[in-house]
């Protein structure tokens, strides 16, 4: 009898479909017991949401021990994805049903985060714990990138400030005084014009004294203006103290000269002339002196300090917090998480490997970060800054502000407009965009 036609007897016996219905009772059995073992050991395993890279991974992984150690009914999934699109899928997943326990929230779509819903409320969490101190994390950065409406959505991990890098061998050469608290625009662009030279006589400038700060609202502040009213109803830069600090920043390259011109960064970028030599004087954020100063600067001695003031002294402020996902299934132990990956030791271990300005006073205050004897030597500035850090709008729609505000914006700083005109352009679409969030 050939194979098939032993098939076709098997199936008309009934041999076949019997077999099936053992298997798949079998296969029942097994999954119930899968399933009862879980629920008997009583595991939780919960999901993390957060960016940055492979190295980031293999420590929080090797970290997460300590976690187990102490909560043994927990494991965490850690799933890492590009900045870029993490509030995009917390919106999805939150939509789906499918959404992470605990994600990595950035300051710049904290708001909207907790605007939409997506974003547990932890404030009782926080008064029923006696482990837990909200006040020693700094109230800049909770108020910032933690508070929505007054009640507290997440917890900030760390601290996102600038302040700015010079080269000393540069000061030095040129007879210039080093940076320091005093310094105010005047005297920023009076330096910048001594270091700003044309090196080898082509008529060609290919030494400046500066790089603008790339956060253009500090400019704003530091003049005394802002870029929505006080109840954050109304945009304001339409202002004279707006405008015209925006225009400030644009004139160092389109006037003074003293700060290269986009056609002079096209190839290699601002931060690669600092780094050859080629600028004095260089804003960025604490977490640039190891991610690439100290791999980069081999010609020249260097430090950090603080930026200079206008009519008030005044930086950007950011970083990252973590939250509970509003429609998680296990928000205690996601809370127990929350705590761990702002805790102490995670602050210590990044402020010591990457500057990452800690978040919690009493790390950032210690030898954990201020006393570490690598470059750049005075340190103390970022965490003063805290103190004057001013954080970017909080509304729902800051994200498409944001973008509205620098696609203007960016036409004054290559001078195709005047910063009055990009202001004045941007702030009725600007207002309309608010009305519109208002009434949703």
């Amino acid at each position: 009898m050939s194979k098939t036609n032993k098939v076709k007897l098997m199936i008309s016996k009934g041999v076949i479909p019997t077999l099936l219905l053992v298997a798949v009772i079998i296969l029942g059995i097994v999954c119930a017991g899968c399933s009862k073992n879980k629920q008997e050991t009583g595991i939780v395993e919960l999901r993390l949401t957060m960016w940055g890279t492979q190295e980031d991974a293999d420590f929080y992984n090797m970290a997460l021990k300590e976690f187990y150690q102490k909560h043994p009914n927990i494991r965490v999934k850690l799933e890492i994805i590009p900045w870029i699109r993490v509030f995009d899928k917390l919106l999805i997943s939150t939509a789906g049903g499918r959404c992470p326990d605990v994600s990595r929230i950035s300051s710049n779509w904290f708001v909207p985060c907790a605007a939409k819903g997506l974003l547990e409320p932890l404030d009782e969490y926080i008064a029923n714990d006696p482990e837990f101190d909200i006040n020693d994390f700094y109230k800049p950065a909770v108020e910032g990138w933690g508070t929505y409406k007054g009640k507290i959505y997440a917890l900030p991990g760390d601290i996102d400030v600038y302040a700015m890098y010079y080269n000393k061998d540069m000061f030095d050469k040129y007879g210039v005084p080093y940076p320091d608290e005093s310094w105010n625009w005047d005297t920023y662009l009076r330096m910048a014009k001594k270091l700003t030279k044309d090196l080898n006589g082509d008529g060609r400038l290919d030494q400046w004294g500066c790089n603008p700060d790339s956060t253009w609202q500090a400019y704003v502040w530091q003049n005394g203006g802002d870029i929505l009213n006080a109840d954050q109803t109304r945009c304001i830069l339409d202002r004279p103290e707006a405008y015209e600090a925006i225009q400030w920043m644009a004139d160092l390259r389109l006037k003074h000269h003293v700060a290269p011109l986009p056609s002079d960064t096209a190839d290699i970028g601002a931060q690669k002339l600092f780094t050859n030599g080629r600028i004095g004087m260089f804003v960025s954020g604490s977490w640039a002196a190891p991610m690439v100063f100290h791999k980069e600067i081999k010609t020249f001695d260097w430090d950090v300090a603080p930026i200079p003031k206008g009519k008030v002294r005044a930086v950007f402020i950011g970083g990252g917090a973590f939250g509970i996902l509003s429609r998680s299934k296990h928000k205690k132990e996601a809370w127990e998480l929350v705590k761990f990956m702002v805790s102490p030791t995670m602050q210590r271990h990044y402020a010591q490997t990457k500057h990452i300005i800690p978040s919690r006073k009493s790390v950032a205050e210690s030898g954990a970060y201020l006393y570490l004897k690598d470059k750049p030597k005075n340190k103390k500035v970022f965490i003063e800054a805290i103190s004057y850090g001013h954080p970017l709008p909080r509304v729902p729609c800051s994200r498409e502000m944001n973008d509205l505000i620098a696609n203007e914006i960016t036409w004054a700083i290559l001078g195709k407009k005047t910063a009055k005109e990009a202001c004045e352009t941007v702030t009725p679409r600007i207002n309309d965009l608010l009305m519109y969030e208002r009434r949703r």
